[in-house]
């Protein structure tokens, strides 16, 4: 996630934290929120960027670590990222990344989350509060950014000695790179000629070429490292990363 400066609609200038790979505004330091910088379903100008520094009270609080104030969102965000991650490792599954996916995890992660406990039960919405609406949390759209950002780094990494086969990743919120295979991966099958996007498994990533277990029943099967890119429209993500 990048932070960066901006000016708002008031010209108070904020920091605004920021998709790192669209370059989209996700939301302000401060409470103000992100349409205290644009106005409702508008983009994002980039020509409010700005080097100046924070006037914004509640943003320069948090910045200044000034005492009293707040731990800063995105730091909060990034603990309760790792949570999510860490619980979706331990069951063998990556992350859901939707709003009740997030949710869901919360409710899991809530009763044994000590000094967080609070803040999970509040992300948790609709289970502990079934008249508040967790989708006006504005955290949810940060823990999500940094989960991305660490799938994202999942994804663009595999084992010294791996022979390069490179395919795209999408991020789910936004921005596709190049990403390289490796064991564990999880691809789907480029289905816009026959309808069928299948799943498959990388088991294997070798020179003379790359053994992928589909999820559909199917034998095994084997593509040379250059018709992968061919073959498989996207990767879904890397393995989880078991730790009990």
């Amino acid at each position: 996630m990048d932070r960066r400066n901006v000016t708002a609609l008031n010209g108070l200038v904020h920091e605004g934290l920021f998709n790192s790979h669209t370059g989209l505004l996700i939301d302000v330091a401060c409470d103000a929120n992100r349409h205290a910088v644009v106005e409702p379903y508008t983009q994002f100008d980039p020509m409010q960027l700005t080097e100046d520094p924070a006037t914004c009270t509640g943003c320069r609080a948090l910045l200044d670590g000034a005492q009293g104030a707040p731990r800063h969102p995105a730091d909060v965000a990034r603990e309760c990222a790792a949570a999510v991650l860490a619980d979706a490792d331990n069951r063998g599954y990556p992350p859901t990344l939707d709003d009740e996916g997030l949710r869901l995890a919360f409710v899991r992660l809530a009763p044994d989350a000590g000094d967080l406990r609070a803040l999970f039960e509040r992300l948790a919405r609709g289970v502990y509060d079934p008249q508040n609406s967790y989708r006006t949390e504005p955290l949810y759209a940060l823990i999500r950014e940094y989960l991305v950002d660490t799938l994202t780094e999942r994804a663009l990494e595999v084992p010294d000695g791996t022979p390069e086969v490179m395919v795209w990743y999408v991020r789910y919120t936004g921005g596709e790179l190049q990403a390289p295979v490796g064991v564990g991966d999880r691809l789907t099958y480029d289905g816009l000629a026959s309808g069928h996007w299948d799943t498959g498994t990388v088991t294997a990533v070798e020179d003379s070429g790359v053994l992928v277990d589909f999820h559909n029943g199917l034998p095994p099967r084997r593509y040379q490292r250059h018709e992968v890119c061919r073959w498989f429209a996207f990767k879904r993500d890397r393995a989880p990363h078991i730790t009990s």
